[in-house]
């Protein structure tokens, strides 16, 4: 490892990309005309992504090649997961659980071949609770220690009572759940200008801890781990709106027991925000331990020195900069240095 300190530096936010399930997704169709059914990636944005994916192929692939990169960013770990969107969403059940199955076994053999450098993190069939419920108790059999999963299901909110049961097994199972957008679902007005990506991700962000936190998904189970992608997206950074409608309308109160502001200390969020002055705020109101590095390495819109990022704001105490760098990412997926 290149770090030389009392403890690794974790990036907490990393893809892969797995030929056999990406072999076996082909054959799944995601098209459609209802919200959340297009392709994830607009026209105008599809020619980039596919000069990136070449261009980052090797790093994509190959656990020993990233090694070199890793090395020069001052990473010691990082945690990594299917590069979202797995299609499996959009499949019957059956297909769904051959591919997460396939996603949860070739992440294991990358992560096996460099155990002290990577944590694995699986994928689930939340379309179906009865399988979803039997692969998080083969993850983690299989060393998997946490899973992803995008801000909707088939355009469903992440908090609805149907996902109840996966939401109980993973408190049960102390997983942490990373939560990564796959686009916007009514993208009908952003898909122009690459608008599905820089507004269109956060806001589904926004709307996954809206819908957990006002599902009252946290209040049924609240010692679970949540990570939110990219800083958490807008909800963060203007709670005063949320909080003033919890005060007059009574809707808003169903099934909460709090300001929805007071709940966001109790999710994880990465640095992939590309501006040191929402450090401040964001640490405010989530809390220095549950802040952690991210790159959302290796190809796309990626913090390039995640390090740097954070060892450079001066704003930051040293403390900070250490629980963030690290410390924070070790309590959570348990690593002993």
């Amino acid at each position: 490892m290149p770090n030389k300190s009392s403890f690794p530096k974790i990036d907490i936010h990393t893809h892969v990309a797995l030929p056999e399930v990406l072999k076996l997704t082909k054959k799944i169709k995601i098209r459609g005309n209802k919200p959340g059914m297009q392709h994830w990636v607009p026209k105008a944005s599809r020619a980039g992504h596919l000069t990136q994916s070449k261009y980052h192929q090797d790093a994509l692939l190959s656990p020993k090649l990233r090694l070199k990169d890793m090395d020069a960013m001052g990473i010691d770990i990082q945690v990594i997961g299917m590069n979202l969107p797995t299609p499996t969403y959009w499949a019957n059940s059956e297909i769904a659980q051959e591919v997460v199955r396939q996603c949860n076994n070739s992440i294991a053999e990358f992560v096996s071949q460099y155990p002290n450098r990577y944590i694995g993190i699986g994928s689930v069939p939340l379309q179906n609770q009865t399988l979803t419920i039997k692969e998080m108790d083969y993850l983690v059999s299989i060393g998997l220690k946490g899973i992803t999963i995008p801000s909707h299901v088939r355009s469903k909110d992440i908090g609805i009572k149907k996902f109840k049961k996966f939401w109980q097994k993973a408190e049960e199972l102390q997983l942490p759940v990373y939560i990564h957008p796959r686009g916007f679902t009514h993208d009908e007005r952003l898909k122009e200008y690459f608008l599905w990506n820089s507004i269109g991700q956060p806001l589904e962000e926004a709307l996954a801890m809206a819908s957990i936190i006002y599902e009252g998904i946290l209040d049924d189970f609240p010692k679970l781990q949540i990570i939110i992608a990219h800083g958490g997206g807008y909800l963060p950074y203007y709670s005063g709106r949320t909080d003033k409608a919890y005060d007059t309308r009574l809707e808003t109160r169903q099934n909460i027991s709090n300001k929805p502001s007071a709940y966001f200390s109790k999710f994880y969020y990465d640095t992939v925000i590309f501006d040191q002055n929402m450090l401040i705020p964001l640490i405010k109101k989530a809390g220095q331990s549950r802040v952690m590095l991210g790159s959302d390495y290796p190809r796309g819109e990626i913090e390039h020195n995640p390090v740097e990022f954070i060892t450079t704001a001066k704003m930051l105490s040293k403390t900070i900069k250490n629980d963030i760098l690290g410390l924070n990412a070790a309590k959570l997926f348990k690593i002993k240095f």
